[in-house]
């Protein structure tokens, strides 16, 4: 906020000769990208939606460092090391971004760097920008909350007394954003930025209880990376959700919950010895949104958590929330904030917006033929995976907010044979 103004190649014959159980730790693969570094683009270039929001969760996630408290003078290096930028709410964008160069609110809201949109076409990696004064603000624009898209979540830096933050349940017709009037931010979209898919990141549970890890490149429907344990889980897994890039939880047969804290996605797969975490954990399905919600059906009922911790201890999963009864879904995934959506035994898939307690809105996607898949996993941005057999189909749906089927697309087979796993589950709004 300155005055001035200024994936790989898909695996080949190997991969598809032998299934994911086989494939095992010997596997030639390259290190999976952490999320700050999928899909990396050059410094100044295009970049991709996917990268914009991992890199800006990678300042969020580093958000109590000392190197990123407020200041409109310092600098602090992105999560690529690639290039430092100002710690305030405009660096912050331009690190999104990988801009090189120091724009600030002022100078994002020129041709040289944006194009002005419509409020309504705002899509993750976008910006509100409020310049009406100095220093003005922006926030990163993180995607709808709702089916009607008039609650939003974003990411800003702002003062001293609140430095990096996400912000949910904000809405356009709130008097302001971080104390700016709401009806003086623009909507503008980077001239580089683009709409290609990033990376999927897909864990699994093998018959013989090994964990997998799987990269698929969305864009392509192709996947690139697939690694095994080389150790099998010491008790029968039941559900699984994935909460980020390293750190699963998953239930025992006997109601137990664990967490798995992976170490490493290289040339092999390794995890930590399960932490246990609680009894009663009887549901059928697990999924985590992303947004701090974990959901779970047991017997039909849909309860929600709220996970209050990174890596989730006894204490960091609260507020048991039962939602409601009749949610007889076969599957189970989420799109976003408080969106889940599964598969039902006769062959509908169904999108669920989860408000609270008997305050939910239902929609039917398709009505039939979706009974074939015994697993659905979305890695956000209304990409959906289904797992049929042994193999896995890659789905898109263009607005998965606005409850409709009509722009859900086919984007192909990931494989047609391979997928042996008992459980998977996607890392939640990765994309």
């Amino acid at each position: 906020m300155r005055r001035s103004r200024r994936m790989v190649a898909t695996m080949g014959s190997l991969a598809l000769a032998a299934t994911f159980g086989l494939v095992g730790a010997a596997a030639s693969s390259v290190r999976a990208p952490a999320p700050a570094q999928a899909a990396a683009s050059a410094l100044g270039g295009t970049v991709g939606r996917s990268e914009v929001m991992a890199r800006a969760r990678n300042w969020w996630n580093r958000r109590n460092d000392s190197d990123l408290t407020y200041d409109m003078d310092l600098k602090t290096w992105d999560g690529t090391h690639s290039r430092q930028y100002r710690r305030d709410c405009s660096g912050l964008v331009d690190m999104a971004w990988h801009i090189n160069d120091d724009p600030n609110t002022e100078a994002l809201d020129t041709s040289t760097w944006t194009t002005p949109i419509s409020r309504s076409a705002l899509r993750p990696g976008d910006i509100l920008d409020w310049t009406e004064s100095w220093p003005g603000h922006a926030v990163i624009f993180g995607g709808w909350e709702n089916e009607a898209m008039t609650r939003f979540w974003y990411y800003s830096f702002s003062n001293p007394r609140t430095n990096l933050s996400r912000v949910n349940g904000a809405s356009f017709s709130d008097s302001s954003l971080v104390g700016h009037p709401t009806s003086q931010y623009q909507a503008l979209r980077y001239k580089k930025i683009t709409d290609a898919a990033g990376v999927a990141a897909v864990y699994g549970v093998l018959p013989d209880g090994r964990l997998t890890f799987t990269n698929i490149n969305v864009a392509t429907a192709a996947r690139t990376h697939t690694v095994v344990s080389a150790n099998a889980l010491p008790f029968t897994p039941k559900a699984m959700a994935t909460l980020n890039f390293n750190t699963i939880l998953i239930t025992a047969t006997d109601g137990a919950l664990y967490r798995i804290d992976v170490r490493t996605n290289s040339s092999s797969l390794i995890y930590d010895p399960p932490i246990p975490i609680g009894g009663g954990w009887t549901h059928d399905l697990l999924a985590y949104d992303g947004h701090d919600h974990l959901f779970g059906i047991a017997d039909g009922v849909l309860h929600r958590y709220t996970i209050i911790d990174d890596k989730p201890g006894v204490t960091s999963i609260v507020n048991n929330t039962v939602i409601d009864s009749g949610f007889t879904l076969k599957t189970l995934a989420s799109t976003g904030a408080n969106w889940i959506v599964g598969t039902t035994s006769s062959g509908q898939l169904r999108a669920y917006y989860i408000r609270g307690v008997g305050d939910w809105s239902p929609y039917v996607l398709r009505s039939s033929t979706w009974q074939v898949f015994s697993h659905l996993v979305s890695p956000g941005d209304g990409v959906l995976l289904g797992h049929n057999g042994g193999g896995m189909n890659q789905y898109v749906d263009i607005n998965p907010f606005d409850g409709l089927g009509a722009d859900l697309v086919g984007n192909g087979a990931v494989d047609t044979s391979g997928w042996t796993q008992i459980l998977l589950s996607a890392q939640p709004d990765a994309l």
